[in-house]
């Protein structure tokens, strides 16, 4: 199992708990095989992925995640998994889910526009 961390950049960082529903132009892909694969596009690949939040949660996450649906908190971010870099363009948290009674989200969806990886 890969151990991602979402960066929102400028050191704003959160180890996640997982990352699940990776899907790109509506086909579901799983997001272990895509961290580890060699995937380039000439077109962009839109989609959403599922973060899970771990036990640490950054500020900076939570109020990105709760300001859902405003086209202002686009950003890219990046999922860092075992030195890779997966590139989310122009994403923002399109759902979240509360799990418990605290006011954080404890998962979010996020939508984006391109998804890109470095090595």
């Amino acid at each position: 199992m890969t151990t991602f961390h979402l960066d929102l950049g400028d050191g704003r960082t959160e180890a996640l708990g997982s990352v699940t529903k990776l899907t790109l132009v509506g086909t579901p892909v799983d997001i272990d095989t895509y961290a580890v694969g060699d995937f380039k596009s000439p077109v962009p690949l839109w989609g959403s992925v599922v973060l899970t939040r771990g036990e640490q949660r950054h500020p900076a996450t939570t109020r990105w995640a709760e300001d859902v649906e405003n086209t202002d908190t686009h950003q890219d971010i990046v999922l860092i998994a075992d030195g890779r870099r997966i590139r989310l363009a122009d994403a923002y948290a399109s759902t979240t889910y509360h799990l418990d009674e605290d006011d954080d989200p404890d998962a979010f969806a996020i939508s984006f526009t391109d998804i890109t990886t470095d090595k």
